[in-house]
């Protein structure tokens, strides 16, 4: 006689399910909590982590550097402190607060005729006075290109020059000596003539603007 075990096993099936609902029902909330956490939770968690690392690390950095600077300047404060007053005087006589062109052409009278050469001619100008953009008064193109690259904060003369009763050696000693003033000079051009001893300079010098409050 052939017996019916399905309703046996379809019984016994749910009486284990009631039994051990509870602990089934953890199991798959553990495994549920343990995908999310593995595959969602830990990468976003990974993701901040490296995030406010590279954060502090970058104003680690920054502050390391705004460290470098302060003791920098410190030391330059001290070094400051240290120079000569006679040097600083000769330091901020590169470039004045402001610039009387009669001192100037007296400069450099002086440099030439102290070098037993003949002064023929100086003509100055300041680019910002010109209304041509600084090609007044003798001064060339190029020294007013130049003008217009200059801070706002430096104005500039241009200078030109023509000096007589002077040799080949003696042109190229008069460079240096222009070159080495003590005065910030810029030569824009040079022209000799060896046949006729005349030479002509075009340079340009700088000075520090007022600032009006």
């Amino acid at each position: 006689m052939a017996l019916n075990r399905a309703p046996k096993n379809q019984n016994s099936l749910n009486l284990l399910l009631n039994n051990y609902f509870s602990v089934i029902t953890v199991v798959i909330v553990i495994f549920v909590l343990a995908v999310a956490y593995f595959f969602w939770l830990r990468p976003k968690f990974t993701q901040t982590l490296s995030a406010i690392k590279a954060d502090i690390e970058m104003h680690e950095k920054l502050y390391a550097a705004q460290q470098k600077k302060l003791t920098n300047l410190k030391a330059i404060a001290e070094l400051y402190k240290k120079i000569d007053k006679n040097d600083l005087q000769k330091f901020n006589g590169l470039l004045t607060d402001n610039y009387v062109m009669e001192r100037l052409f007296g400069e450099l009278e002086e440099i030439v005729s102290s070098n037993s050469f003949v002064l023929d001619s100086v003509k100055l100008s300041r680019p910002e006075e010109s209304g041509d953009g600084g090609s007044a008064g003798g001064a060339t193109a190029e020294a007013a290109v130049a003008s217009q690259a200059l801070s706002p904060k430096l104005g500039q003369i241009n200078v030109d020059v023509s000096i007589s009763k002077i040799d080949y050696a003696g042109f190229k000693n008069l460079v240096k000596i222009f070159e080495n003033n003590l005065r910030l000079l810029d030569i824009v051009k040079l022209d000799f003539s060896p046949s006729g001893g005349t030479a002509n300079f075009t340079f340009a010098t700088y000075y520090y603007k007022k600032v009006t409050p």
